[in-house]
């Protein structure tokens, strides 16, 4: 009797492993978002992150975003960047050279985000491993504010 519960017990835990161990490489895609080689966000694409602006303007003019994602480890193939405004409407698309290395980084001077003259813009990255996309940032632009104020909302992000 206690050999049956004792092997019962092994199974159920080999089980929950196998159940474990097949799940752990799913959902670790991740990005990072840059402004002047600062980072400004880290997100692992399965959280849950509340929607928030960052904030651009014409005292960035001379700066440049840079996007990086990662696909479980690896960077992606066919990368391509998309700004939409909030219709859902592409305005701009970028196409990235396969990386090499571990050179990942998109980058954009925000002179060509500010010359969309939208108010806000979101960025979407599809790449051969992420066809349907992936929401990466929304930015609020304004052309005569400042670019960040302490206490405001930094960064919007979806899942």
């Amino acid at each position: 009797m206690q050999h049956k519960i004792l092997s019962g017990a092994v199974m159920a835990l080999l089980g929950l492993f196998a159940v474990v161990s097949l799940g752990a490489g799913r959902g670790t895609d991740s990005f990072k978002v840059y402004l002047n080689n600062k980072l400004i966000h880290e997100q692992y694409v399965e959280e849950k992150v509340p929607l928030d602006l960052l904030q651009l303007d014409e005292s960035n003019i001379n700066d440049r975003l840079t996007f990086h994602y990662s696909h479980c480890g690896r960077i992606g193939t066919g990368r391509k960047l998309a700004v939409k405004d909030a219709a859902g409407k592409t305005l701009r698309e970028w196409k990235y050279a396969d990386a090499q290395g571990k050179q990942s980084g998109m980058a954009i001077p925000v002179k060509e985000v500010l010359q969309l003259r939208q108010q806000n813009v979101s960025f979407f990255y599809t790449a051969t491993e992420l066809p349907k996309g992936q929401q990466m940032a929304s930015f609020r632009l304004h052309s005569s504010t400042t670019s960040w104020v302490p206490g405001e909302p930094v960064l919007a992000l979806l899942c």
